[in-house]
């Protein structure tokens, strides 16, 4: 995530690239360059985010209302200053990123791509990956680990009811779900900040898909009618904090009745998103590039072609609904 993160990150969100204008974000700390800690922070400058790599593997997520600087150990220091659901720091959020669009100036066999929606408080992303080259088409449907494990999606900032949240975040695995480990700097029910030295009560988004096993199948049929859901976040609470709904995730949407077990290229087809001809020469970094669906929004998959993962089917969308 190192080098491909953080130039997608600094060139869309704050300086702006390829023509489009930078989403509003302002860069607020930056140390060592491509291996080292930057920080950024949304239009009102009330969500700040520092990403610290760890290791050459594992980058390291840490938040806070404002900012006074970053520590010796690369957490952020300011207001509601955390990194995880526990104390401070104790518990921090990791995101293991090796493998963050490997290969992305690499051959065309390996590129991996990627899709982002951003305005001046929300960034979510999904993209696809692979550890090596892959020839196009039927060379994809593999139940290889340097397809399956590599891809997904990334939200932070806002939620649409103003949340500071990170979701998506993994230090075990190599692709990510919008809906499974989440961090948020808010409690629902009086939106009050939560406090460094308090413990988050739980909290969690999306729905588990029902599968058996790792990804292994084609598909000849088509989904007639496939129901795509909001991820919404939601805190349990606790003795002393109500819980309720923190907001959706924007941009993205889920559906559990999409078999992960299906190749993923077998997956866009059964849902109509691409043509046989696409099909038929698909290359990874075709996979996540966003599509004009029949309602007249735009859908980029993040592909998650592992059966280990349990939550579904996701896809970054800018429908009004969710965006």
């Amino acid at each position: 995530m190192a080098l491909n993160l953080r130039s997608i990150v600094m060139e869309c969100l704050v300086n702006g690239t390829g023509g489009e204008p930078a989403a509003g974000w302002n860069l607020e700390y930056d140390a060592g360059g491509s291996t080292g800690t930057f920080v950024i922070s949304n239009g009102s400058r009330d969500f700040f985010i520092c990403f610290h790599q760890s290791n050459s593997y594992i980058s390291q997520v840490s938040i806070a209302a404002s900012f006074e600087g970053v520590d010796a150990n690369g957490f952020i220091i300011g207001e509601s200053a955390r990194s995880g659901p526990s104390p401070g720091f104790s518990s921090p959020h990791l995101v293991r990123s090796y493998y963050f669009l490997s290969g992305l100036a690499a051959d065309d066999l390996r590129a991996g791509s990627w899709s982002m929606l951003a305005d001046q408080d929300s960034c979510s992303l999904v993209w696809s990956s692979a550890s090596s080259s892959v020839s196009p088409g039927a060379a994809m449907d593999s139940y290889s680990t340097n397809l399956r494990y590599y891809g997904g999606g990334f939200s932070f900032g806002k939620t649409s009811t103003g949340v500071g949240h990170v979701s998506g975040g993994d230090s075990s695995n190599n692709y990510l779900h919008p809906g499974d480990t989440l961090m948020v700097m808010n409690y629902p029910q009086s939106g009050l900040l939560i406090p460094s030295g308090d413990t988050v009560p739980p909290i969690s988004a999306g729905i588990l898909s029902n599968h058996a096993g790792s990804v292994s199948y084609g598909s000849d049929f088509t989904y007639e009618d496939v129901t795509l859901y909001p991820i919404e976040v939601y805190m349990q609470g606790s003795g002393a904090v109500g819980g309720g709904s923190l907001g959706l995730v924007r941009g993205f949407v889920h559906s559990p009745s999409i078999d992960m077990r299906i190749y993923p290229r077998h997956i866009l087809r059964s849902m109509g998103v691409i043509s046989q001809a696409e099909f038929e020469a698909l290359r990874i970094k075709d996979l996540s590039s966003f599509r004009v669906s029949s309602d007249g929004y735009r859908y980029a998959y993040g592909k998650l072609a592992d059966g280990s993962c349990k939550v579904s089917q996701m896809f970054l969308t800018d429908n009004p609904e969710v965006w």
